[in-house]
């Protein structure tokens, strides 16, 4: 055993670095094809070998573990229990019609928080409800050949776990490879990415001397890659087993352009902010997301874990690598941009079981800036992709001008609910509008977590609620700082 221990530790693997003086860049091979020209400028690539140590093993779960940890995960609650919960949900939708009725007269006193609460309240009942109609897509033993990329910059803590995760996903080995792309990190992140790739034959490893940004370290991944389709994984995300079989069983339709997988909060159980975000994901994805997919049209695939038929990403690759703001190049394109991109010809899907855990912001400041930097993208999207989805299905296209327009207004609505209402309430002797907004919005809040209570048995639905009370206070208005800061180029939360 001793002797065995000492050989692996002392065997060693040939890499071969393929280095671009121009581009700065330079692509690590173990085993798989070297690239011959760099694939930004298309010249000869310096060529280089060495003989490297194999690094140590790093533990990471168990397929035992693992389904632990998803049992953990989706740990219903009792019957009774599960039964008294939906009826609570459908006495708060009730609270919710009730209100939206006896406010009618209102409509001509405050019109537009009248109308709006009524589109709002329509517009998540109608997700629940078309939701409910979701069907995941039928497993058909479908195994292309897929190409796992992994952006990163700055996340040697880890980054390693993320790529052993990956192997030991499951997916058949001679039909994956994984391409890292090191976005000119300060840290240890590169020495993470090779010394995994000693242990790994089919890991390739891009380092961007200088960082590019986002959307560069997806396309020189896309460029690289081999694989029929490609599966986006960020640094800080942990898939499951079988996962990525389950995000390539859409694919089967040649109409799908894209698949969203599942992502949970990796990292709840560490505050009171991580625990509504998980609470918040569920809602998005369950309910969001699943009902987008009834129709075909889910209108982003997160980065953190979804997969993209690769041609459909090359034949929009320039567009989206030259997106322009205000009339500026920048590094713009990210994953609502790419997927709108892409949704204007094919279909996007989700899947709810190709399931994996994330890395959420652990500190308010890293999540006031990860939240400006999703408004910034929203806004961006808004004027190119509302040009053509009126084309699309009415179901889904309504849908999207509701989700998408809806925000902008919401701040002057709050506002006028809560400050101006109560004001006009005492002037004119009339009933104060604040309480059945607040009561409303209330009612809302308890369905969608209570529903993650009943779907997963987490007993910290209730987190939902600073969801709810932060948005209204802070974050809603966060979406006017976007507007004012849309050129802003950021990519990473924690950078």
């Amino acid at each position: 055993m001793e002797g065995s221990a000492s050989a692996e530790y002392t065997a060693t693997v040939r890499i071969t670095r393929c280095h671009c003086p121009n581009c700065a860049l330079a692509v690590h091979v173990h085993a798989t094809p070297v690239p011959v020209v760099c694939p930004y400028c298309r010249r000869p690539l310096d060529r280089s070998e060495t003989q490297v140590a194999m690094a140590p093993a790093v533990d990471f779960p168990s397929l035992e573990e693992a389904r632990e940890r998803l049992a953990r995960l989706y740990r219903r609650p009792p019957k009774w229990l599960a039964g008294l919960i939906l009826t609570v949900m459908i006495l708060m939708l009730a609270t919710a019609v009730f209100m939206q009725l006896r406010s009618a007269g209102n409509y001509f006193y405050q019109p537009l928080v009248s109308i709006y609460s009524l589109v709002a309240g329509l517009f998540v009942v109608s997700r629940f409800l078309i939701a409910s109609m979701y069907v995941a897509p039928p497993d058909q033993g479908y195994e292309p050949t897929a190409t796992v990329l992994v952006p990163c910059m700055n996340e040697g803590k880890v980054i390693r776990q993320t790529i052993e995760r990956i192997f030991a996903a499951r997916y058949p080995n001679d039909k994956i490879e994984v391409v890292c792309v090191n976005d000119g990190s300060t840290d240890d992140t590169l020495a993470q990415m090779l010394a995994a790739q000693t242990r790994h034959p089919n890991l390739v490893v891009v380092d961007f001397e200088k960082n590019r940004g986002l959307s560069h370290a997806w396309a020189v991944a896309v460029l690289l890659g081999r694989g029929e389709f490609v599966v986006c994984v960020d640094s800080d995300t942990f898939i499951f087993p079988g996962s990525i079989q389950k995000l390539m069983q859409g694919f089967t339709d040649p109409t799908v352009g894209g698949v969203s997988g599942h992502c949970d909060v990796e990292n709840a159980g560490r505050n009171l902010l991580t625990r509504m975000q998980d609470v918040r994901y569920f809602f998005s994805y369950k309910v969001m997301k699943a009902a987008e997919s009834v129709s075909g049209a889910v209108s982003c695939l997160p980065g953190c874990f979804s997969a993209y038929r690769r041609v459909c990403v090359l034949h929009v690759l320039d567009e989206w690598l030259n997106a322009k703001v205000l009339g500026e190049y920048g590094n713009y394109g990210d994953d609502r941009s790419l997927t709108n991109l892409i949704l204007k010809d094919y279909k996007i899907l989700y899947h709810d079981q190709a399931l994996a855990t994330t890395i959420a912001p652990e500190n308010w400041k890293q999540y006031v800036r990860q939240q400006a930097r999703w408004s910034r993208s929203y806004l961006r999207e808004i004027l190119k992709v509302g040009r053509w989805m009126w084309r699309k299905h009415p179901v889904p296209a309504l849908s999207w001008y509701a989700m998408m327009w809806m925000p902008i207004i919401e701040p002057v609505v709050i506002t006028s609910a809560l400050a101006i209402a109560p004001v006009m309430a005492v002037l004119s002797g009339g009933s104060n509008l604040a309480w059945s907004y607040l009561l409303g919005v209330t009612a809302i809040t308890a369905v969608w977590t209570l529903h993650f209570w009943e779907q997963t048995g987490r007993r910290y639905w209730w987190t939902g609620f600073l969801y709810t009370v932060t948005y209204m206070a802070f974050f809603s208005w966060q979406i006017y700082w976007a507007l004012a800061t849309i050129g802003g180029r950021h990519w990473g939360t924690r950078e």
